[in-house]
């Protein structure tokens, strides 16, 4: 039996936790990243460079005190609603009327972006997601994670991460709730994921709890003990309208939970928790066909998808090992022997 926080989570840590983190940063000051400076009461939109790296950014300042937050989008560089979603975000917001500081990461993979690469980085075929906390004397993606470690991660209270499905998968929005073994930070984090106003929520411990070995952006936030979600929204390197207006109601709902804006966020009626997420393997290269659809509820033993060789004779057929709902489904039919195209929540 896995380790994950009660769903009864006693609010009085969240609550504990929330005024501890927001007492933290006064917004009053003026705000330095990377050598640029915000004012009080001000929003600053630049490039943060560093050598060969370059970072979009736009810092809100808010006139009065309250957390700081990071809202990132772009990590792997094929992922747009969300870039856009905060583009719109960054735009609307009056730092006259914020309290505390956003952060808007818009693009933190830009290579990986005009590259148009599937989770890497051209410079080095590396997923960024997987390289924190990264080196300041490895490889182009390595010193990016580092550089996001020491002068991002380093400076905020509450970070979320916001992706969506490549250009190969379909993906059921929802959250990545993580959790690390401090009880506290763990209910905080899962209140913050809830006030996203998400429907189906993941836990999620399988990351190292290592600072030194965090593996992945939000993972390096956890382990540093600031509440760290991935959000998904989303799919097929995809563009549409009701995808972007959904990440900057979600951006927005967490401003809402911490109150740096005013307003009531978005607790979703009725979420969904899931304890774990099956992934299921190819064991051959050649094609994958789908034969289910993202949302839907199987049981054990339902045919989920086949796996074809170069001469369409089917080679193995994806079976559900357990019931659960389908929360990832590949597309496209190129597959290689141990890629995952399909993911089953496991719902608590």
């Amino acid at each position: 039996m896995r380790n994950i926080p009660s769903i009864r989570i006693v609010k009085k840590y969240a609550l504990f936790m929330l005024c501890t983190l927001c007492s933290q940063v006064d917004a009053k000051d003026t705000f330095e990243l990377m050598g640029e400076k915000t004012a009080v009461g001000e929003k600053h939109a630049f490039m943060a460079r560093q050598d060969d790296i370059k970072l979009p950014v736009t810092v809100v300042n808010g006139a009065e005190s309250g957390p700081t937050l990071l809202l990132a989008a772009g990590t792997h560089g094929d992922e747009f609603p969300s870039i856009f979603a905060l583009q719109r975000l960054a735009q609307e917001l009056d730092a006259q009327t914020v309290k505390g500081t956003v952060i808007f990461l818009h693009l933190a993979n830009l290579d990986g972006f005009h590259g148009r690469r599937l989770a890497l980085n051209p410079k080095d075929e590396k997923n960024l997601n997987r390289e924190f906390p990264g080196s300041p004397t490895g490889t182009a993606t390595e010193q990016l994670a580092n550089l996001l470690t020491r002068e991002f991660i380093s400076k905020i209270d509450y970070f979320v991460d916001m992706h969506s499905g490549s250009s190969n998968q379909k993906l059921l929005n929802h959250v990545y709730s993580p959790f690390v073994g401090d009880e506290k930070l763990d209910a905080l984090t899962f209140e913050f994921a809830k006030a996203t106003g998400m429907q189906h929520i993941v836990m999620y411990g399988d990351r190292p709890r290592d600072p030194a070995n965090s593996v992945s952006f939000p993972n390096t936030a956890m382990t540093r003990g600031i509440p760290g979600l991935t959000t998904e929204v989303g799919h097929l390197a995809e563009r549409d309208e009701k995808s972007i207006e959904f990440a900057f109601d979600i951006a927005k709902n967490t401003m809402i939970f911490l109150d740096m804006l005013p307003g009531e966020h978005a607790v979703h009626p009725n979420p969904v928790i899931y304890e774990n997420v099956k992934y299921l393997n190819s064991a051959h290269d050649g094609f994958f066909t789908p034969l289910t659809i993202i949302g839907q509820k199987v049981k054990a033993g339902a045919r989920l998808g086949t796996i074809s060789d170069y001469f369409g004779k089917v080679q193995q057929t994806i079976t559900a090992p357990t019931d659960g709902t389908i929360l990832m489904i590949n597309e496209t039919p190129p597959i290689q022997s141990g890629e995952s195209p399909v993911a089953i929540g496991i719902v608590r």
